[in-house]
């Protein structure tokens, strides 16, 4: 079996959706398909995955999530690196992650003139996309949302990755029998080994280590932008640190707003209690999050699934997140739930930090979850 997926975003690096290409990709690859990654030219090669990328485009720096007009040239040459492989591959089936990944699938198949089935793996809503990442750029967002509801019914198969999508996608995708979920698993052969540092990482951690100087460690380490949660995490840390002065807080990540982050930081005086570490390797965020003593996720609500907490779980750290149906199905009562960030500190109070947390990680591996993928697959190819 013969899989093209297609990853329109700059693979690859600690962000969620990145997380769940990888991961996908790495299992399926496992059970016996042959997988090709077809994406745009920034982002890091990963060791086992046959990856194939655009040719450079020089002007074009964005690297932070959301829309940019500028994307356009990459996903016309993306488009075009796609109708190449669908020629040269012949693939069986076509895996497209997210809406542009999608376009360009449909695109591509018709101008290489191949009929080959698409299977859409959707993460996130368009238009909530647009409002937390391109809030004022109305024209777009009415765009791409009509054409978004165009391109869906050009998918064979749909899957989510957490069931709160199901009712919104219905209005769009009515066919019950071809939509199915995946959850965001866990690679547990990364969180159960110690993967050696690159000489740039080790000297992160162990800076990380010498500014912790022994206080508890409260650890967030993803997208760094409002949408995200993390301005008000930073807001409610900065007021519980300075009425309590044995915690301090890691941010790890990179995004649009980091630079304001920063500043805000500085303007506040709160170097010593919150630390920037700046981007994290995939492979890397079992040696961050050993430096942790408890996790936060603090995204309130999506229709969109968190990827990053089935890796909370796998450290076996207690996490503190918003009190909302996702992060209740995954953690149940071991989580430490907020309803707003004033309640960060009476969380932050409650934990035992030298507690380690026994998850049920069966119910999030993710070799589990990639078997009803290859499920669909075969079901495609028949």
């Amino acid at each position: 079996m013969k899989i093209l997926t297609i990853a329109a975003t700059p693979f690859f690096s600690s962000r969620g959706c990145h997380m769940r290409i990888y991961n996908e990709a790495k299992f399926l690859q496992k059970f016996g398909a042959e997988v090709k990654i077809c994406t745009y030219f920034s982002g890091s090669n990963a060791a086992g995955l046959d990856i194939e990328r655009i040719g450079k485009v020089g002007w074009y720096k964005r690297m932070a999530p959301g829309f940019s007009w500028g994307k356009f040239w990459l996903d016309i040459k993306l488009i075009f690196l796609c109708r190449r492989a669908i020629r040269s591959f012949q693939p069986d089936i076509i895996h497209a992650h997210l809406y542009e990944g999608l376009g360009i699938g449909y695109v591509a198949k018709k101008l290489a003139f191949r009929n080959v089935p698409i299977v859409f793996d959707l993460q996130g809503d368009l238009d909530e996309e647009f409002r937390s990442y391109n809030r004022e750029n109305v024209v777009a967002r009415r765009l791409f949302v009509w054409l978004s509801k165009i391109f869906i019914t050009r998918c064979d198969w749909l899957v989510l990755s957490s069931e709160n999508m199901l009712e919104k996608i219905e209005k769009v995708f009515p066919h019950k029998n071809r939509t199915f979920i995946v959850k965001d698993g866990v690679d547990l052969d990364l969180f159960k080994s110690s993967p050696a540092l690159a000489d740039e990482e080790q000297k992160k951690i162990d800076k990380i280590s010498k500014w912790k100087d022994g206080k508890k460690l409260l650890v967030y380490i993803g997208g760094l932008s409002d949408n995200k949660g993390i301005g008000g995490l930073l807001e409610a840390f900065g007021k519980f640190s300075g009425q309590n002065g044995s915690w301090k807080l890691l941010v790890g990540g990179f995004g649009e707003d980091e630079e304001k982050y920063k500043k805000y930081i500085k303007e506040n005086n709160l170097q010593d209690a919150i630390y920037f570490s700046g981007k994290v390797e995939y492979f890397s965020l079992p040696s961050f999050m050993a430096l942790a003593d408890v996790a936060i996720d603090p995204k309130s609500g999506s229709s969109e699934a968190s990827g990053k907490l089935v890796n909370l779980m796998a450290m076996q750290l207690p996490i503190i997140c918003f009190d909302n149906d996702f992060n209740r199905s995954r953690l149940g009562e071991k989580g430490y739930y907020m309803r707003s960030f004033d309640e960060l500190g009476e969380a932050l109070s409650k934990i035992n930090s030298e507690e380690k947390i026994e998850y049920n990680l069966q119910n999030v591996s993710q070799g589990e979850e990639v078997q009803k993928l290859m499920a669909v697959f075969h079901l495609l190819m028949k």
